[in-house]
């Protein structure tokens, strides 16, 4: 059993550096908290500096103002990241925007094709290419896009599904083009998760009453069925997030992990 010690520092993200964009509430926020909880040094970005800042308060991080739609900011938060925190081991790239159930597609405007595309995939390319400088000349590095379960079962139109399987597919890609250089791209698939803070979820996995719309329906119906039977908390995302984060999924890229509560087999 010699050969098996250590396995504790596995989890160990002591020393680490990690960026966590949108980390200002929800899953984001759950993430950063528990990266930090495993010893990592947590900047928490968000477009709203207030709420990134008392994230990082809360961790005893750092924070920054971030629209991960804006190329030239993205590239300057990724150097700024490593000069106020001394590296970057570790991108969580979480931002996004969600519409709802987005409508007809005939109904879906061009500035609201490209104002949530801008976000969900223009900013992951972003934060990706600014990422992978700097990890490259530090010798490797983590990097986990946040999907979702609507990237491969969708149910809430065409404009955040569609974002959100490119993200998977971004995430395959550069999983294979970033494996020479010791950096792991993996992609982290929230389902069903309760980010309303201060008002408690459901008892069990019920949805709000049914709208009439075949894919809020869609969507409802799953929900109610959950195997798990409850609401998933954005801690339990940060959970996966450090997994992916750690020496426990060393041997672990280009991954869609689903952390759903079973939603995917339905």
């Amino acid at each position: 059993m010699s050969g098996l010690k250590g396995a504790e520092k596995w989890i160990d993200l002591s020393g680490k550096v990690a960026h966590v964009t949108g980390g200002g509430k929800g899953i984001g926020r759950g993430i950063a908290q528990a990266l930090a909880m495993a010893g990592a040094k947590v900047m928490v970005s968000d477009i709203n500096l207030e709420s990134a800042e008392t994230t990082a308060a809360e961790i005893d991080g750092a924070a920054m103002a971030l629209n991960v739609a804006d190329r030239e900011a993205v590239d300057i938060a990724m150097n700024d990241t490593v000069a106020a925190l001394g590296s970057l081991d570790i991108l969580v790239n979480n931002a996004g925007l969600y519409i709802g159930y987005g409508g007809p597609v005939e109904e879906i405007t061009d500035e609201m094709w490209r104002s949530l595309w801008s976000v969900n995939v223009d900013g992951v390319f972003y934060t990706c290419r600014a990422a992978a400088t700097i990890m490259k000349s530090q010798g490797g590095g983590r990097i986990i896009n946040i999907a979702s379960t609507q990237a491969v079962s969708p149910g809430v139109g065409v404009t955040y599904d569609g974002s959100k399987a490119a993200v998977v597919q971004i995430t395959k890609a550069l999983a294979l083009e970033l494996a020479p250089h010791g950096i792991n791209v993996n992609a982290l698939a929230p389902g069903p998760t309760w980010v309303n803070e201060g008002e408690p979820p459901p008892i069990d996995a019920q949805m709000p009453p049914r709208t009439g719309e075949p894919l809020a329906d869609t969507v409802a119906d799953r929900i109610a069925r959950l195997p798990l039977g409850h609401w998933g908390d954005p801690i339990e995302q940060g959970k996966a997030a450090v997994f992916l984060a750690s020496e426990m999924s060393s041997f672990v890229t280009g991954a869609y992990l689903n952390v759903d509560g079973g939603w995917l087999t339905l």
